[in-house]
C-alpha cells in the first residue's frame, strides 16, 4: 500500500527544514572561524558540543523532545550531535583553509545528495532504508560535483578540491559498521574530506 500523502508530506518538510538547520549551523561557523581566533572558537563550538549531546541524553531518556527527527533517530543519537562532533574535531586537527573547506563539503555536499536522493525517492528507495552498504552511485556523484566545486572555491587547487570530494563522497556513500552500529556519515564525511585534501596538500 502506498504511502500516506499526508505522511510523506510532513518526511519531506521535516528534510527540509533538517537540511535548512544544518547549512545555516555549518555556514555560521564558517563565518566564525573567518573572524575569530581559532583557541576562541573552539572553546564556543565545545560551548555548544557539550549542550547538544546532553540534550541528546536528556532525549534518549525520555526527559526531552527534538523536532525534525527521522525514525530511525528516535532510539540514537541523532545525526545533528555527530554533526557538532565532526565540526568540532575538524577544527581542531586541520588547518584552518582545509578545516572550513571540510566543513562546507559537509554543509553543502551532504544536503545536496541528500535532496537529490529525495527527489529520486521512488526510482532510488526510501531514504530511511540503511540495509544497502552503497548509496547509488548518481548519488556519490552529486556529493563528489558539490564537494570538488566547494572545495575548489575555498582553496584554489584542483588536485586538493579532487581528493577531498573523493573523501566526501566515499564517507557519504558508503555505509561503515562498528559492531553492527552504523557510523553517521555526518562524522564521517569531514573527517574523510579533510584527511584526504591534507595527505593532498603534502604531495
Amino acid at each position: 500500500m502506498p504511502e500516506d500523502v499526508n505522511s510523506i508530506n510532513g518526511k519531506v518538510k521535516g528534510e527540509i527544514a533538517r537540511k535548512g538547520i544544518h547549512i545555516g549551523t555549518g555556514i555560521l561557523m564558517v563565518v566564525l572561524y573567518a573572524r575569530y581566533d581559532r583557541n576562541v572558537l573552539v572553546f564556543i563550538h565545545l560551548f555548544f558540543l557539550a549542550a547538544i549531546w546532553l540534550v541528546e541524553l536528556l532525549r534518549l531518556k525520555g526527559a526531552i523532545k527534538v523536532p525534525f527527527l527521522r525514525v530511525r533517530e528516535r532510539k540514537v543519537v541523532g545525526a545533528h550531535a555527530f554533526f557538532m562532533l565532526s565540526t568540532f574535531i575538524s577544527i581542531l586537527i586541520f588547518n584552518m583553509r582545509i578545516a572550513i573547506a571540510s566543513i562546507l563539503m559537509l554543509t553543502i555536499g551532504d544536503p545536496a545528495s541528500g535532496a537529490f536522493q529525495l527527489c529520486m525517492r521512488d526510482s532510488l528507495g526510501s531514504m530511511e532504508s540503511r540495509e544497502a552498504v552503497l548509496k547509488p552511485p548518481v548519488v556519490m556523484l552529486i556529493m563528489f560535483l558539490v564537494s570538488f566545486l566547494v572545495g575548489y572555491l575555498s582553496l584554489g587547487s584542483m588536485k586538493i578540491a579532487i581528493c577531498g570530494a573523493l573523501g566526501a563522497a566515499v564517507a557519504d556513500g558508503l555505509q561503515i559498521k562498528v559492531r553492527h552500529v552504523v557510523i553517521d556519515d555526518n562524522l564521517t564525511i569531514p573527517l574523510y574530506a579533510g584527511l584526504f585534501m591534507s595527505l593532498a596538500s603534502l604531495w
